[in-house]
């Protein structure tokens, strides 16, 4: 099987020929890796795609990401104003919503996103890669999801304050956001330039908000978000940060394929509670294991993972986070290569 076809299969609930090994986002390590910048490759699409290209020519994830980094930038067609930093992905200097007027500004989305510079190069390097390894590997883009898109429009403490005080200004600002996703998915999709989203939740942590916050205010748009997408028969992958041991039965409801845990969720209790109903990836720490580690603890993980998680397939190996910039390649390597070794026709009964 192919690389792209071995996470498919996980992504379907199914037994692949080996276990599918990928890294998750990466956009601020493949900048401080090749010496780019978030903000030097805007406009330069060629550039953008040959990045992603030449990082996964040393590290062979099994699944690569265009535009990892760029999820704020998201919000620059609509009046945000984004801060660059020499490292680091990209800022919203401050919040777009304070009323329901303020929702106004979110009219005409699809053709704000179109005209945005930045968006304009994540979608012509997206195409340049597919062309270039999408026969082999499984092409993907970032964004925030719903809830997480939102409180940056929003802000995030005020937002969690007005779950309280304000949902139906709340339930709004997370429609809307889940709008501007789908937009920006949805011209990749139908140009066939990606096979998968890749969502992260961050704001829907279990650290952050109860399950029932999460049941009331990120599920609902999450499905909503993941039906449209699956109408247009391209893979779906969320991954969520943090604790999110509480709601982990809520997830196969959000209509994404795999959920990606956090190291604080023990790959255990998960493969129990929701490994028959959807795949699970994870869950290495990114920084105390592959950062900080030597190449042989990040092979010990990444057993350690499959062991508790990879039987019957379902499964795929990836750290528990986005990568610090720090880590060494190396490292990486080690991790992904471990995972991509154990073929199920030999370790797994």
């Amino acid at each position: 099987m192919k690389p792209k076809e071995c996470v498919l299969a996980a992504f379907e609930n199914k037994v692949p020929e080996r276990i599918p090994a990928i890294i998750y986002g990466g956009g601020v390590w493949s900048m401080v890796h090749t010496g780019n910048t978030f903000d030097g490759l805007i406009g330069k699409p060629k550039e953008m795609a040959e990045m992603v290209i030449n990082v996964n020519k040393e590290i062979y994830s099994d699944m690569v990401y265009v535009g990892s980094g760029y999820n704020n930038v998201h919000l620059q067609p609509f009046g945000g104003i984004i801060k660059y930093r020499p490292v680091g992905a990209p800022d919203l200097e401050e919040p777009l919503v304070e009323t329901e007027e303020d929702l106004e500004k979110f009219r005409d989305i699809p053709a704000k996103l179109a005209s945005d510079p930045v968006i304009q190069t994540i979608w012509e390097a997206a195409a340049i890669v597919q062309k270039e390894i999408g026969d082999e590997y499984l092409v993907s883009a970032t964004a925030w999801g719903p809830f997480s898109l939102a409180a940056q429009m929003y802000g995030v403490e005020k937002m969690m304050q007005d779950c309280f005080k304000k949902p139906d200004l709340v339930h709004k600002t997370i429609d809307v956001a889940a709008d501007i996703i789908y937009h920006f998915y949805e011209p990749m999709i139908k140009a066939g330039s990606i096979g998968a989203i890749a969502i992260a939740d961050a704001t829907a942590s279990g650290d952050l908000i109860s399950p029932r916050i999460f049941k009331k205010f990120a599920l609902p748009y999450l499905k909503k978000f993941n039906e449209r997408i699956k109408a247009l028969n391209c893979g779906r992958f969320l991954h969520i940060c943090g604790d999110t041991t509480k709601s982990l039965e809520l997830f196969p409801d959000t209509g994404a394929q795999c959920i990606a845990l956090d190291m604080k969720v023990d790959l255990t209790v998960a493969k129990e509670k929701i490994g028959d109903k959807m795949c699970i990836g994870g869950n290495t720490p990114p920084v105390f294991i592959l950062n900080n580690g030597t190449i042989e603890d990040c092979k010990a993980s990444a057993l350690e993972c499959i062991k508790k998680a990879g039987a019957n397939g379902g499964y795929v190996l990836l750290p528990g986070c986005d990568i610090p910039p720090s880590l060494p390649v190396e490292n990486i390597h080690a991790y992904l290569s471990t995972g991509r070794k154990y073929k199920y026709s030999e370790v797994m009964v």
